[in-house]
Parts: C-alpha cells; structure tokens; sequence
C-alpha cells in the first residue's frame, strides 16, 4: 500500500499490538511497535516516521504526554509527524486532551481495517500546515455502540480481519493475557486501588474490542466507572460477572476448536 510509509506503533497490550500488527501487514505497511509512552518518543525522536498510532493509557508515559513531548520536539524542528489517538476511552473523556497534546486524528478501539486503510491514506498525502488536531476529528469520533449478539465472541466478524492461523494466534494470546489481566484486577479490588482497578478494566476493555467480545468490553466500562466512582460493592458483582463473561468465551472458543478437530477427523463422502 505504502511502501515508503514506516508507522510508529505505540501500544502495551500484547493483543492489541498484535491487532494491529496483523492489520498494517495486511495493508502492507512497515511498522515499528513500542510499549510505552517513553520509549514513543525516544523513537519519533531518532526516527522519520510517516505516521504515529499512539494508544492513549501506556505505563512510564501515557499517550497524552507522550503525544505532547513529541510536538514540543517538533515545534523547534519544523516537523509534524502525524499523530492518531488509538483508545477506547469515552469520548468526552478523549477529545480535549487530544486536542491539548497535539494530536491529529482519532480511531476508535476496536481499530476497523478499512477505517485504518483509509486514515494512512488520508495523512500520508495531506500537507500539515498547523499544529493542532484535524478539523475532521469530531466527525470521527463516536461511541463504540455494543451490538446484540448470543455468542462471546463474533467468529464471523473476526474472520473477515484475519486468516485463520492468525486469529487462532490473537485468540489464543488473548485468552492467556486477559487470565493474568484479571487476577491483577481482583487484587486491585481488594485492595481499593483506584489507578490500578481503572488501569487493568481498561486494558481488557481494549483487548475484547479487539477480539469482538463486546459483553466482556461492557463490564470493563462498568468496572471503569464504579472505580472512578469508589463504588466497591458495585466494583466486586461487576468483576463477578466478567469472570463470568470470560468464562464462557473461553468455553465457547474450546468448543469450537473441538468441532473443528471432529469435522477434521470425519470420514470424507464420496
């Protein structure tokens, strides 16, 4: 697609890296991928990359203050990289800051292949005149509507993004990520952390747009919320019913494994 476009990723969750890894190799897009906020600049810093992704809660630095080292740098240097907020954050909660450290445009979590296709095409030809966010931002942003649907997860949307070995592999990572994500979250809990309950409700949060389990991203903003609000009991039956929640996409994803193998394993018909 761009063959001279390298993107700068800048994302901790390991599902969510892969995401969008798996995405920009489908558009055929070189890419480097860091963890933190730190580590974004340091790179934007060395590098002369054509585009920025940069998720908007990252542990050292997040997004936000990441995003806005980034234009300081700039500033002195005549440069502007453009910048994408990635995140599943509400949207009242996104736009000002995003406007304050100097981002460009926005994409919503779970990242839409073809939306993603159409923002590398949209920056990598315009001319940046301004510093300042894209005056098509507010049009972009909105919220993630949770669709009805009677399985945790949409195999069939899913397929339309991934070849079947790699969306075995995302499932897969995320089903062992989300494990160690949640006993981190039932001690945040326990212990009344406010940051950390907020922090590991998010990080699941972004991880089951990702795979399409929206029951699971429903619970995490309740979680989200009722640790904002210091609402524990609320806190505990929420964090009850995402065990729940994941309890049965990891039945229904052993399920369809195991039909698979019996289809496999059946005997052909002439």
């Amino acid at each position: 697609m761009h063959k001279r476009l390298v993107v700068l990723v800048a994302e901790d969750h390991p599902v969510n890296q892969k995401v969008i890894s798996l995405l920009l190799k489908s558009l055929d897009v070189r890419h480097d991928v860091v963890t933190n906020g730190e580590e974004a600049v340091e790179k934007a810093l060395t590098n002369d990359y054509g585009l920025i992704l940069m998720d908007c809660m990252m542990p050292v630095v997040d997004g936000f203050e990441a995003a806005f080292r980034i234009r300081k740098y700039e500033f002195h240097k005549r440069r502007h990289t453009p910048i994408i907020a990635c995140t599943a954050m509400d949207e009242e909660r996104v736009v000002d800051q995003c406007i304050r450290s100097g981002m460009d445009d926005f994409l919503g979590k779970p990242i839409d292949r073809q939306r993603l296709k159409e923002k590398i095409a949209f920056w990598s030809v315009i001319p940046i005149t301004l510093y300042g966010m894209s005056p098509t931002i507010a049009a972009e942003i909105k919220r993630l509507e949770l669709s009805e649907q009677t399985e945790p997860i949409d195999r069939t949307y899913l397929n339309m993004l991934y070849e079947l070995q790699q969306l075995d592999e995302v499932l897969a990572l995320f089903l062992t990520v989300t494990e160690s994500l949640l006993t981190q979250l039932r001690a945040a809990i326990v212990h009344k952390d406010v940051e950390i309950v907020q922090r590991m409700a998010h990080e699941i949060k972004g991880s089951s747009y990702a795979v399409s389990a929206r029951e699971m991203a429903e619970l995490c903003m309740r979680l989200e919320q009722a640790g904002e609000e210091q609402d524990w009991p609320e806190a505990e039956k929420t964090y009850a019913a995402l065990g729940l929640a994941f309890a049965r996409v990891r039945e229904f994803l052993s399920n369809q494994k195991e039909l698979l193998r019996t289809i496999q394993m059946s005997p052909q018909l002439p």
